[in-house]
């Protein structure tokens, strides 16, 4: 029995030492549990198995250097050493080193970050644009030392108006794709490229790496201008290429793949030439043949003529405009000539004349109108009395009346339309009689006069004019 009396902080100090020299470097496997990054980028998680669980920690430094993302669920090999962390005294394995298990880191990787920016969108078909139709200046961000920069450039010599800017970077090792990342950026922003191929020539997954990093793929899905990926040989396929607009096989692909388009152009260009060609050949030997036709007409034989018609036509115009000027220039001297007379002559005599004019005309003015006034007004008098001795106030006081139905004001002429019990109106000189009818006889109609003329309601005669009836 060990008698001594240990500090916390002793007894964790010796443990850990013991610790170190009997469980450093350390593997341990098992299943991914609790898995979480802090603030500064240190790893935390728990290492599981069937039976038992170990708290694990793995230092930001060592934790940036991980190519796939630590998740629950995920089985891996952990080496490190085993520790007492004092503040909490727990037990924890210090990682150095972390593997997935059954498939190798990098794929692991490869499969996350592929699976994320699937899920964003960013492989989705309708978000490609493509190629330029005339792509004359191309950009290249690749290794100035590669020998797929040679390969591309020898392609793309074939069109030697063809505008070419190499932008050189690393394509490979730590900080590769963060470089590659930047230079795209500053190329496609630049204005100086309406296409830019990204790529590298072949190599082990490790050295296409930076090709499957997210910077670079963010950055092809940013850049302003289409991107294509040629990155490594055929059978190689890295995030960069399910990004791009348009995937080559190789970089030597990706330059043809430009070139088919400036080719393409170059045909259109030819064949549009060709037609034009053979429209206007076709149009000469229209016109040619025209002329052939017209070399025997008599219109073409008169054209001389007409050209000499039309030139003396042209000179007696010329003629004219001098005469014309001369005829102006006559007609504003005797126009100021006249002016002046007319200024010399006394204002006094010209203004007594007008108002004397004035004043005549007024006078026959009202006469005109009083006249005219006059012979309105005797017909007017003329009228009133003649209204006067024929109105109907007096037939009525000679004795006569006027009978209408009652409600109404035409004047009853026949018996006919009358009926039993309706009631009349009588109209006489002096007051109204109103009377029920009982029963209505039909007078046959008086013979004529031998004059032929109708007795008048208006006559003096009382007895000469029909009698009312009831």
């Amino acid at each position: 029995m060990n008698d001594r009396v240990y500090s916390v902080a002793a007894l964790i100090a010796e443990v850990n030492t013991l610790l170190e020299q009997g469980f450093s470097g350390v593997r341990v496997e098992g299943e991914v549990t609790n898995a979480s990054t802090s603030g500064r980028g240190h790893l935390y998680f728990t290492l599981k198995d069937d039976a038992a669980a170990l708290d694990c920690v793995m230092w930001a430094v060592r934790a940036r250097r991980l190519k796939f993302r630590v998740e629950d669920g995920l089985a891996v090999l952990a080496l490190g050493s085993l520790t007492i962390y004092p503040q909490r005294g727990r037990f924890q394995l210090v990682v150095e080193d972390l593997q997935p298990q059954g498939v190798g880191a990098l794929q692991l990787a490869f499969e996350q970050l592929k699976k994320k920016l699937e899920a964003e969108g960013l492989f989705a078909p309708e978000r490609k644009r493509p190629l330029p139709a005339l792509p004359n200046r191309v950009g290249i961000v690749t290794s100035a030392t590669g020998a797929a920069l040679s390969d591309m450039l020898k392609v793309l010599r074939r069109f030697p108006h063809l505008e070419v800017v190499v932008a050189p970077t690393r394509v490979q090792g730590d900080g590769a794709a963060e470089e590659i990342a930047a230079t795209l950026d500053l190329l496609g922003n630049s204005g100086r490229a309406k296409v830019i191929i990204v790529g590298r020539g072949g190599g082990s997954l490790e050295d296409l790496w930076a090709f499957n990093e997210e910077a670079v793929a963010r950055a092809i899905a940013a850049s302003p201008v289409p991107v294509i990926s040629g990155v490594g040989h055929e059978v190689d396929f890295t995030i960069a290429d399910f990004v791009a607009d348009l995937r080559a096989t190789t970089p030597t692909q990706a330059a043809e793949l430009v070139v088919a388009r400036l080719e393409d152009q170059t045909r259109r260009v030819e064949d549009a030439r060709a037609l034009l060609v053979r429209d206007l050949r076709r149009q000469v030997q229209l016109a040619r043949a025209h002329l052939t036709g017209l070399e025997g007409s008599s219109g073409l034989a008169r054209v001389p003529q007409r050209i000499r018609l039309e030139r003396e036509r042209f000179l007696r115009a010329m003629r004219l405009g001098p005469a014309l000027r001369r005829v102006v220039e006559g007609s504003r001297s005797r126009l100021d000539l006249a002016a002046g007379a007319l200024r010399r002559l006394p204002a006094r005599v010209a203004a007594g004349g007008h108002r004397r004019l004035l004043a005549s005309r007024r006078q026959q003015l009202m006469q005109l109108v009083s006249a005219q006034v006059s012979r309105l007004r005797i017909r007017t008098e003329a009228g009133e009395r003649a209204l006067n001795h024929l109105g109907p106030s007096k037939v009525l006081q000679r004795g006569y009346s006027i009978t209408t139905l009652e409600g109404s004001t035409t004047p009853l002429k026949d018996a006919s339309p009358i009926r039993s019990g309706q009631h009349l109106v009588t109209r006489l000189a002096r007051g109204e009689l109103r009377s029920l009818v009982r029963a209505a006889t039909k007078r046959p109609a008086a013979a004529q006069p031998a004059t032929g003329r109708q007795p008048s309601l208006f006559d003096d005669d009382p007895d000469s004019g029909p009698t009312p009836e009831e």
